[in-house]
């Protein structure tokens, strides 16, 4: 089965190729009236759950009922619920609610952003040769680096991300604890298709300490029933400020060392450009770059559902709360190192015309031959984002030049006035 969350629902399909213009990597064809999604390409951003008219992209996570399959369950959760409620809603009555649903004990991924911010900080100060360090924080950006720009996986600050982080100590504590490992449910509520996928294959992580993903807009409702009704929390705070503004974009690279220059980019368009500039050499003065591959950060994530610019103010509201837990009081003791990956990043060549360079070298002349008998409109009308694409793809032995309906129509047309002759 594959391990991706971005999936097609071919029944709701109706074929109208809205979904190949956004796709970051062009790992959709539209073949036989159906969308059809590549595998090898897909990095699971969401874009074009976002954009489906008919709602035909869905998003594979788990369901509430799964936490009853363990005995301890564990909610490990994104600071970007926080910004589904309405402002002024105590976190710590958020944490309550959750344990009213069934959890055992809920983690505030924004204490796992706050050890992460330390530990980026180390990372740099020890790999001065590596400019600009762009952060792992956001799983589409890693996994768009790996299809898209290869060239700078070295620049990938290799860390977990911050729900990784608190998932691993979570575990870790609840078994020293004596809890029963195959007792132990951790389950994160995520804003995204992205960190779900993570969830389920982490990237350069070797092993999974997530039994499942549970998407914010699922969980969201009926914990905001719980929550209204509650009066008084019965949790402490475990994250401040600093941790909970990673949910929004700028959140990570205001905790870089001053010393360091640093730019937060949000976007996927955006993002690419930036990443454009930086594999020609364009791209220089810069020490970090957090990319966000939603626009407002984790807050505007697919799998949310309150607007990104709402609940991007709500957290920094939230931020003002002198209650929180201060950033210097993080457990002593752990570095980077400690949550280093397992494995470097692979590149997947899913964009590669042949593995050998020699047949690559062949197939993209025949790619350009082509490209100058198609029109150059890229129109999209024959399912191929692009008439580039739809060129690789005729070499590929994917397409044919008649799916263009330009070439067909001249063909056509062509055919009929040697009948009429």
């Amino acid at each position: 089965m594959t391990s991706h969350s971005v999936r097609l629902d071919k029944e709701r399909c109706v074929g109208c190729t809205t979904c190949i213009k956004t796709c970051p990597t062009q790992a959709i064809r539209v073949k036989k009236g159906k969308a059809r999604i590549m595998e090898n390409r897909c990095i699971d951003c969401g874009e074009c759950i976002k954009v489906c008219p008919t709602y035909a992209k869905i998003a594979r996570t788990k369901s509430l009922d799964m936490i009853k399959e363990f005995r301890y369950p564990v909610a490990v959760v994104s600071p970007a619920l926080y910004g589904q409620f309405p402002a002024g809603t105590d976190i710590n009555l958020i944490f309550s609610g959750l344990k009213e649903m069934g959890f055992k004990r809920v983690v505030d991924v924004a204490r796992g952003a706050e050890y992460l911010s330390k530990f980026i900080n180390e990372y740099m100060d020890e790999h001065p040769d590596i400019r600009p360090v762009i952060s792992s924080g956001c799983p589409t950006v890693t996994r768009l680096i790996t299809v898209r720009f290869p060239e700078l996986a070295e620049n990938v600050i290799p860390i977990n991300q911050p729900m990784e982080i608190m998932a691993k100590l979570v575990r870790e504590r609840m078994e020293r604890e004596g809890y029963p490992k195959e007792e132990i449910g951790i389950f994160y509520i995520a804003p995204c298709t992205a960190e779900v996928t993570s969830g389920r294959r982490p990237i350069g992580f070797g092993e999974r300490v997530i039994d499942g993903s549970i998407s914010i807009s699922d969980v969201f409702w009926p914990l905001f029933n719980i929550v209204k009704g509650l009066k008084k929390p019965t949790d402490r705070p475990q994250a401040g400020a600093v941790g909970l503004r990673w949910a929004c974009v700028g959140g990570e690279a205001k905790m870089v060392d001053k010393k360091y220059s640093s730019l937060a980019v949000d976007g996927l368009g955006h993002l690419i450009e930036v990443l454009e500039s930086l594999s020609i050499g364009r791209l220089q003065g810069i020490d970090f770059i957090e990319g966000r591959a939603c626009s407002g950060g984790c807050v505007g994530g697919v799998l949310t559902i309150e607007n990104a610019y709402v609940a991007k103010e709500i957290i920094r509201q939230a931020c003002r709360n002198n209650q929180q837990v201060p950033f210097n009081k993080l457990e002593e003791g752990y570095h980077w190192r400690d949550f280093r990956w397992k494995q470097g990043l692979e590149y997947r060549s899913a964009l590669l015309l042949d593995a050998k360079p020699e047949v690559a070298m062949l197939k993209m002349e025949a790619v350009n031959d082509i490209l100058k008998k198609l029109p150059g409109m890229d129109c999209g009308a024959c399912g191929a984002p692009n008439c580039r694409a739809l060129a690789e793809d005729i070499v590929q032995d994917e397409a044919d030049q008649m799916d263009c309906i330009f070439v067909f129509r001249e063909k056509v047309t062509s055919l009929a006035e040697d009948m009429i002759k």
